[in-house]
C-alpha cells in the first residue's frame, strides 16, 4: 500500500506527529498532557521526537515520543482507501497512568460538522464533499468539543483533567481524550471518503511491539537506501503559503527561522535528487518549487522565505545535474522539456552577472539592481553564494563593492558550471535544438580549458581558487576536487590531487572526513559551520569526481568513510547538516541541525557505490562488499 501524495501525511512542517489530508483539508494533532506538570503539547520538533522509521513502500511511519517523562511508541499505517490508522504503546511511564493522557484532536475549516456517538464511542463528519469516520479499539473516556487547538490548550492549563464542561456530542473541533491507565496501548482508525461507505470496522487492541528502530539492513547498501528514504520522507511537507508540497531543508527550521517556507536553492535541488531514489513526483515537488522563483534576469535565487527573498544572489548551478540524473533514471523526457530553458536561462545569467574581468572564468556575487534581501550588496552575501558562507576560502578575497563581485574565480563554481553546460548541451541534442547545442559546447570547451590552465596551482600541485591580480588563494576546501567531475585533469593533476591531498592526513585525509578546509589550516580548529566541519555536498562531489576520473576505489573508500560518519548519528536517528572532522559528533556545537536534508548525502553515497546513474557512465552497477537486495 502507498500513501496518496496528497492524502493523508505528516504535511505540516512544525508538528511531524500531526496527519493532514490537503485533498479535503482535515487535520488529526495528537495532543500529549502530563498532570504531573500541568503541561500539554503538540509535539514540535525537538528533544521529545525522534523520526523513527518511514519503509520505502510508504505505507507507515513510526515516532518516538516523551513527555514529561512519560515515553510513547507512536505509529501510523496509511491504507490505499485514505485511511490511517494510529497505534500507541506506553514504553514508560513518569507519573500515574491516570495522569497522563493522550489526546487525539480531529479539526479542519469552519464548516467542519462533526458528531460523536458515547454509545458506540464512534466519531462522523462532513466537510464539503468528504466525509470522515474514526473509532478506537476502546472507547475514548470522554470527548470534548472546543473553539481550536489554543483553546483546548488553554482549558487544559486553566482546569486540568477532571474539566467536564467542554464534553460534548457536536462541534467543528473534537478532542478523542485517553488516559494511559485506561490505555496505555490503543489503536485509532480514520477513514475520508468522497462518498458514504460502511462504518469502519473497529480495530483490535494492538499487540506489543518492538522499539522503533531503522529497518534491517546494517550497514550495506539497502540500510543506506532507507535511511535516505527516512530522511527525506520526513522532511516532505506542504507549503501552506504557496500552497505546494517539497521537502523542507528542517523541520527544525521552517516556521521560526524562514516565516512559514524556505526554498535555499542548491539544499531543495539536492532533495529533488534523493527522491529520484524512490519517487519522481516528489523529485518534481522539490524542482517545481525552485523554478517557480527564478527571476526575470534569469538566475535561480538563493533564498526565499516567508520572511525575504535573495534575488541578488543564487547558488552554485547544479540543477542540470539533478534534473539530467533524474531523466536517466526514469526515462520521462517531459522533465528536459519542462525545466530545459529555464536552464539555460540561468546559465546564460552566470555569465552576464558573474565574469571575472578578462579571466574567462566566473566569480560570486550580489547584484546590486536586483532585490532588496537582507545582507545585499556586502561581501557575506557574496559569500553566501557559494553555499559556504564562513569558508576560509573566503577570507583573502577582497570584495568589489562597485560590480559586488568577490574578486576571485572559484573553483568549485567554475567545475560546476563548466558541467553545467555540458549538461545542457547533451539536453538542447535530445530536445533538437541544434544550434544551441553546438554554441554551449564551444563555451564549455573553453571554459574547461581555461579552469584546467588558469586554476591549476602547479606549485602545490592542486586546483586552488585564484584572486583576479593572480595569486591563488592560501586556504583549500574538497572543492579543489570538483574540476574532476566536469572531466577536467590530467593523469598527472589527478595523482597529485589523491596523493597529496585526499590521502594525507595533514590535508583531507584521516578516518572521518572530509574537512571543509585542510586540517593545518590556522582556520581548522574554529569547528565552526565551514571552518572545518564536515559536509555531506562537498563529499557528494568529490566522490563522483573520482568515479569520473576512473579512480573507483578511492571513490568508493570516501564512500565507505561518508557511510560509516552518518551511521555514527544515526544510531541516535540523527542526519547531521555537517560533522566534527575527528570526532564525528552532529551536536557539539550549536551551528548545526540534527536532522537536516542533505546529510542523507553521506549515505547515498553508499548506495550510489552500488547501483548509480551519471551522465558520463549511464548506470552503473558494482558488486556490494556484502551480497543482499538493494531497492524499494
Amino acid at each position: 500500500m502507498t500513501a496518496p501524495s496528497l492524502g493523508w501525511g505528516t504535511w505540516n512542517a512544525d508538528l511531524p506527529a500531526q496527519l493532514r489530508h490537503p485533498a479535503s483539508g482535515l487535520i488529526i494533532t495528537p495532543v500529549l498532557y502530563a498532570a504531573s506538570q500541568n503541561k500539554s503539547t503538540r509535539l514540535s520538533p525537538g528533544p521529545g521526537v525522534i523520526f523513527g522509521p518511514r519503509p520505502i513502500d510508504g505505507d507507515s511511519l513510526a515516532l518516538d515520543l516523551s513527555h514529561a517523562g512519560t515515553a510513547l511508541d507512536w505509529r501510523c499505517r496509511f491504507g490505499a482507501d485514505d485511511s490511517i490508522e494510529i497505534t500507541w504503546h506506553t514504553k514508560g511511564f513518569g507519573e500515574w497512568g491516570l495522569r497522563f493522557w493522550v489526546l487525539i484532536c480531529v479539526h479542519g475549516g469552519e464548516d467542519l460538522s462533526l458528531i460523536y456517538d458515547p454509545a458506540s464511542g464512534r466519531l462522523a463528519g462532513s466537510q464539503g464533499d468528504f466525509q470522515l469516520q474514526a473509532v478506537a479499539a476502546k472507547k475514548p473516556l470522554m470527548t470534548t468539543f472546543h473553539d481550536d487547538l489554543e483553546a483546548l490548550e488553554r482549558e487544559l492549563f486553566d482546569h486540568g483533567y477532571f474539566y467536564l464542561a467542554s464534553r460534548g456530542t457536536a462541534g467543528h473541533f473534537a478532542a478523542l481524550r485517553f488516559n494511559l491507565e485506561e490505555a496505555p496501548a490503543m489503536t485509532l482508525r480514520l477513514s475520508v471518503s468522497k462518498s458514504g461507505s460502511p462504518a469502519l470496522a473497529k480495530p483490535r487492541l494492538p499487540s506489543p511491539q518492538p522499539e522503533n528502530k531503522p529497518p534491517a539492513g546494517g550497514a550495506g547498501a539497502q540500510g543506506a537506501l532507507a535511511a535516505v528514504h527516512d530522511v527525506m520522507a520526513w522532511n516532505h511537507t506542504f507549503d501552506f503559503i504557496n500552497h505546494r508540497p517539497y521537502t523542507v531543508l528542517s523541520r527544525f527550521w521552517t516556521s521560526h527561522k524562514f516565516g512559514g517556507f524556505g526554498v535555499w536553492l542548491d539544499d531543495i535541488l539536492y532533495n529533488a535528487l534523493l527522491w529520484g531514489r524512490f519517487d519522481l513526483e516528489r523529485a518534481r515537488h522539490n524542482l517545481d518549487a525552485v523554478f517557480a522563483w527564478q527571476t526575470e534576469a534569469g538566475n535561480f535565487p538563493c533564498l526565499v522565505t516567508g520572511n525575504d527573498a535573495w534575488l541578488d544572489r543564487t547558488q552554485p548551478p547544479i540543477a542540470s545535474y539533478v534534473i539530467w540524473t533524474l531523466f536517466l533514471q526514469s526515462g520521462d523526457e517531459s522533465l528536459l522539456s519542462r525545466y530545459f530553458h529555464g536552464l539555460l536561462r540561468n546559465y546564460d545569467w552566470w555569465w552576464a552577472r558573474r565574469r571575472l574581468g578578462e579571466t574567462g572564468l566566473v566569480a560570486f556575487g550580489t547584484s546590486l539592481d536586483a532585490g532588496d534581501g537582507l545582507y545585499k550588496g556586502t561581501k557575506l552575501a557574496a559569500k553566501d553564494e557559494s553555499t559556504m558562507d564562513n569558508s576560509p576560502l573566503h577570507d583573502p578575497v577582497p570584495f568589489d563593492e562597485e560590480s559586488g563581485l568577490l574578486l576571485a574565480a572559484d573553483v568549485a563554481v567554475n567545475s560546476l558550471l563548466a558541467l553545467d553546460g555540458e549538461i545542457l548541451g547533451l539536453m538542447a541534442d535530445r530536445l533538437g535544438h541544434g544550434d544551441i547545442a553546438e554554441r554551449l559546447r564551444e563555451q564549455m570547451d573553453a571554459h574547461k580549458a581555461r579552469i584546467a590552465d588558469w586554476l591549476w596551482d602547479d606549485s602545490r600541485g592542486v586546483f586552488a581558487n585564484r584572486m583576479l591580480d593572480g595569486r591563488f588563494v592560501a586556504p583549500l576546501a574538497p572543492t579543489s576536487f570538483y574540476p574532476l567531475v566536469a572531466g577536467i585533469g590530467s593523469v598527472r593533476q589527478i595523482d597529485s590531487l589523491i596523493t597529496g591531498y585526499l590521502d594525507n592526513s595533514d590535508k583531507f585525509g584521516g578516518p572521518v572526513g572530509l574537512p571543509s578546509i585542510t586540517r593545518d589550516d590556522p582556520a581548522y580548529g574554529d569547528n565552526v559551520y565551514w571552518r572545518g566541519r564536515v559536509w555531506g555536498p562537498l563529499n557528494f562531489w568529490v566522490y563522483h569526481g573520482l568515479r569520473r576520473a576512473g579512480r573507483d576505489k578511492d571513490a568508493a573508500a570516501l564512500a565507505d568513510k561518508s557511510w560509516r560518519l552518518f551511521q555514527q548519528g544515526w544510531k541516535d536517528r540523527q542526519c547531521g547538516e555537517n560533522y566534527h572532522a575527528e570526532s564525528g559528533a552532529i551536536t557539539d556545537q550549536p551551528d548545526t541541525d540534527s536532522f537536516y536534508s542533505w546529510g542523507a548525502l553521506l549515505a547515498e553515497l553508499a548506495v550510489a557505490d552500488v547501483s548509480d546513474v551519471s551522465p558520463w557512465a549511464g548506470w552503473c552497477l558494482q558488486a556490494p562488499a556484502q551480497p543482499g537486495i538493494i531497492g524499494p
